[in-house]
């Protein structure tokens, strides 16, 4: 299909590998790539530029795209070729700002519900419309917390300005877990991660592939610019 430009606004973990998604700066629709090595997934080598670097929040970079390979649930994945990406530039001007503004979900609810799941059944004949939302969070938490020996993470937060609702939702960004493991377990405001320099947060939100009947909501990525 040719060569795409994308903002990544995710790079999580997807099992023992990466999804990464962004926006196209291209088209300006949502895309989640794919590789060949392990399918619906990207190992983490395959997320790396030339010089070994990952790609990171908020890099734009040039990738060749060479088919659309889309599910009922993930409709927009695109499988990518072996060629290596290429960084072109940081994504974090004013202008950059606004684009991305243009993108964030207005209403309460996120990805069709207002729920942290989505009964996968619904998808089985027919695609959902998206699998990747933006959202500009209100009131944003971080929870971590332990379950039967086992760490948990979990974001907080409202979204909508009329009938907000009220969130609680997996995290699934490396960068920002490695933040919340040095801390022990408890409530924080994200405000404690930036002490006095004011930032508006993105985060992006994206559905899980079907797990025990449920397509789950994660945060994928945790997005930060200047105030």
């Amino acid at each position: 299909m040719g060569l795409d430009r994308i903002v990544c606004l995710a790079n999580s973990y997807k099992h023992d590998h990466r999804c990464v998604a962004g926006i196209s700066l291209v088209t300006k629709q949502w895309v989640r790539l794919a590789g060949r090595q392990v399918p619906g997934c990207l190992t983490r080598k395959e997320t790396c530029y030339p010089d070994g670097k990952e790609a990171a929040l908020l890099d734009v970079f040039e990738v060749e795209i060479e088919e659309k390979c889309g599910s009922n649930c993930h409709p927009e994945d695109m499988r990518v070729s072996e060629k290596p990406w290429q960084a072109i530039r940081r994504f974090d001007e004013p202008r950059d700002a606004q684009f991305l503004a243009a993108f964030v979900n207005k209403g309460p609810s996120i990805l069709q519900t207002c729920t942290d799941r989505i009964y996968a059944r619904k998808f089985e004949a027919t695609p959902i419309g998206k699998s990747l939302e933006l959202v500009h969070p209100d009131d944003l938490w971080w929870w971590i917390r332990s379950e039967t020996g086992k760490r948990k993470n979990r974001a907080i937060f409202r979204s909508g300005h009329v009938g907000r609702v009220r969130y609680d939702l997996a995290v699934t960004d490396p960068a920002w877990l490695a933040q919340l493991n040095l801390l022990p377990a408890g409530i924080y405001p994200h405000a404690f991660f930036f002490k006095a320099k004011p930032q508006k947060t993105f985060l992006t939100v994206s559905l899980s592939e079907p797990f025990e009947g449920f397509l789950y909501k994660l945060v994928a990525g945790v997005v930060t610019l200047p105030a």
